[in-house]
């Protein structure tokens, strides 16, 4: 029988599956506070933690924008999933609860915007949620904006640059 595990989005269909290099499950690096806001927001019991950065990204239709989602992936198992939890940001206006909670329960806000648009950035102040840091890599990182999506160039420099942002994020505020 396959053991089911919940997104946080109230599916309850992500498959736990076996790592394909056979790693145990406890040296895998999860996005472990989805599940853990749902259940709080739900009321559950739950063991506290301390929150991480969440983690916001434009996932756009250009190759910035894709980079965006790709590379925060990257920064998040970089930097790993106790300081950094990587949150849906089309959840923040669909208006899912344990979303929204779990940025506003968050250490700190980090919004990645692939260009000045600043989807993201704007995404989130518009629900009162502040940023306290906002990447915009086509400003910060000097990578030019195209419109080939499967473009992957850059990625380690951007999700270095990401994981730089969480971590100061992080030591910068200080634990509940």
């Amino acid at each position: 029988m396959e053991n089911k595990t919940g997104c946080g989005c109230g599916c309850s269909t992500v498959p736990e599956t076996e790592p394909v290099n056979a790693q145990s499950k406890e040296q895998l690096k999860e996005n472990w506070y989805l599940p853990y806001m749902n259940k709080k927001t739900q009321g559950e019991a739950v063991e506290e933690k301390p929150s991480p950065v969440a983690v916001f990204y434009c996932a756009g239709a250009s190759n910035v924008g894709q980079a965006s989602m790709l590379a925060s992936v990257q920064a998040a198992n970089k930097a790993g999933y106790d300081k950094a939890a990587l949150l849906c940001l089309a959840s923040i206006p669909a208006g899912l609860k344990n979303i929204y909670n779990g940025a506003k329960n968050a250490r700190g806000i980090v919004a990645v915007d692939g260009c000045p648009m600043q989807c993201s950035m704007k995404t989130l102040r518009k629900y009162e949620l502040e940023p306290d840091k906002n990447i915009i890599i086509t400003k910060d990182l000097s990578i030019k904006k195209d419109f080939d999506l499967n473009a992957a160039q850059d990625l380690n420099k951007i999700s270095d640059h990401i994981v730089q942002a969480v971590n100061k994020v992080y030591n910068s505020v200080p634990a509940e």
